[in-house]
């Protein structure tokens, strides 16, 4: 074996190590969009990803050179594996999956991950083992000590394509853009397993391929729209205008990660319904002896308090850019002097924090599909029970069954009635839908167990 030939097929196997995390890590971002994020997707992914990827392995090690053409084979799978990067990792065409997806039926989040990674995960992760596997026994056919050398080269691209993909192109450039480097990746792959007669046919079709996924990607050809302000490894942010009349936009929403975060609009009764409920009933009631202080966990598009120039604000949430890019984009003014923002995780925050406040509002789940599960648990309303002034209140948005048809609705209203056994209330804004928005709210106020009985009543003292 020369040098050249060893150098290349080294070349290939730190691609394909580089590819394997990428390709995970970007279906990791991408599915937070239509499924929401949580231990159990992650689990999934990363398990069919391995598991094929074990079985490519396998088959590597079993197949027989003399009767294959294994550069023949090794080439069609890199083919195919470009193909599936540009189809299962762009935006557009898993909306498209996922919307055929809803319309069959399928809703559960669970079973959404596992059809996806079935038809889009399973194929290229066991074409990634299998040329691995057998450049693996190529490489130790011409020289049996090289099998360290091997497998630090493969993990050295794994590690560079973890480090590389969530740390430097999707924050600086896009995800869009990693997907284009993982195909252009996989292009030069493919590259050198040909020979020199094959140059101009992979030199066509790598063309061809940085095209396609240039095309899909690029909302204005997907679309022909120009809605999205940002797509890095934290968040996908849309401004899209709604409620138009005779051609004019009424109203603009703030989508975040495929969810609808936040609707801003000049005319009240287009706004979320809930935020209305919570700027109308509380925050516009409060008293007006004292300036309160009030904690939004989840500042969406900053509209719970929007107009109250009064009152002290502290609105938290982990994406950095949120208030610069509400501002500039969906505000359209700078926040009150009254109004900070904090970037930070809730929770962690809310673990730290030693401030009282005399309102907190939690509007911290999304969607259905995303439901942050450090929020719903008793441990974290014990953090905000305890955070409340006498008298404070909270109030949280909660994304569920307004009739209690599903288990999460009921569990969820369980787990806040044993935090707050009294003085709370619930709130649901709809209750012809199979989910909606409920306000769950509590007044922080002393205990009272006493009861009405036909023997003992204080009623007639108007108590």
């Amino acid at each position: 074996m020369t040098n050249r030939l060893k150098y290349a097929l080294l070349a290939i196997v730190f691609i394909l190590g580089y590819t394997s995390l990428s390709f995970e890590l970007i279906i990791l971002r991408q599915l937070i969009n239509f499924v929401g994020s949580n231990t159990l997707i992650t689990s999934i992914v990363i398990t069919f990803i391995l598991l094929f990827m074990t079985i490519g392995y396998y088959l590597g090690s079993t197949i027989k050179f003399k009767t294959n053409l294994v550069r023949n084979i090794m080439q069609k799978m890199i083919i195919f594996l470009t193909a599936i990067f540009i189809i299962s990792c762009s935006y557009y065409l898993m909306e498209i999956f996922f919307n055929v997806m809803y319309l069959g039926g399928i809703q559960s989040f669970l079973w959404l991950v596992i059809t996806y990674s079935t038809i889009f995960l399973a194929a290229p992760s066991l074409f990634m083992g299998f040329i691995t596997s057998v450049i693996g026994r190529i490489i130790h056919r011409y020289d049996i000590n090289y099998t360290g050398r091997f497998m630090a080269v493969d993990t050295l691209g794994s590690v560079t394509g973890s480090i590389a993909t969530t740390l430097i192109f999707m924050p600086l450039l896009s995800v869009s853009a990693t997907i284009i480097i993982l195909v252009i990746l996989s292009s030069i792959a493919l590259f050198l397993l040909s020979n020199k007669k094959q140059y101009k046919f992979c030199i066509a079709l790598s063309a061809f391929f940085i095209v396609w996924v240039s095309a899909v990607n690029n909302e204005k050809f997907m679309t022909g729209e120009q809605t999205l302000i940002k797509d890095d490894a934290i968040s996908r942010f849309e401004i899209v205008g709604e409620d138009i009349i005779d051609g004019d936009v009424k109203s603009y929403l703030m989508q975040i990660n495929g969810s609808r975060s936040s609707k801003i609009s000049e005319y009240k009764h287009l706004m979320f319904e809930y935020v209305n409920f919570i700027n109308d009933n509380f925050i516009n009631t409060l008293p007006k002896d004292k300036t309160h202080d009030i904690l939004i966990l989840g500042a969406g598009g900053f509209t719970i308090g929007i107009d109250d120039n009064t009152n002290n604000y502290t609105y938290l949430d982990v994406e950095k850019d949120l208030q610069k890019i509400s501002e500039e984009k969906f505000l359209h003014k700078p926040l009150g002097k009254n109004k900070k923002f904090i970037v930070q995780d809730a929770y962690l925050y809310m673990i730290n924090n030693k401030k009282t406040y005399d309102m907190i509002v939690i509007d911290v789940y999304s969607a259905k599909q995303s439901i942050p599960l450090n929020f719903v648990t008793a441990d974290f309303f014990r953090m905000v029970k305890k955070q409340l002034n006498p008298n404070g209140i909270m109030i949280a948005n909660i994304i569920t069954s307004p009739s209690f048809e599903s288990s999460f609705s009921r569990r969820i209203d369980n787990t806040l009635r044993a935090v707050f056994p009294q003085n709370l209330s619930r709130f649901p804004l709809w209750y012809n839908a199979p989910t909606t928005n409920v306000e769950y709210v509590y007044h922080h106020l002393p205990e009272d167990n006493a009861i009405y009985t036909l023997n003992k009543s204080s009623a007639v003292y108007g108590q």
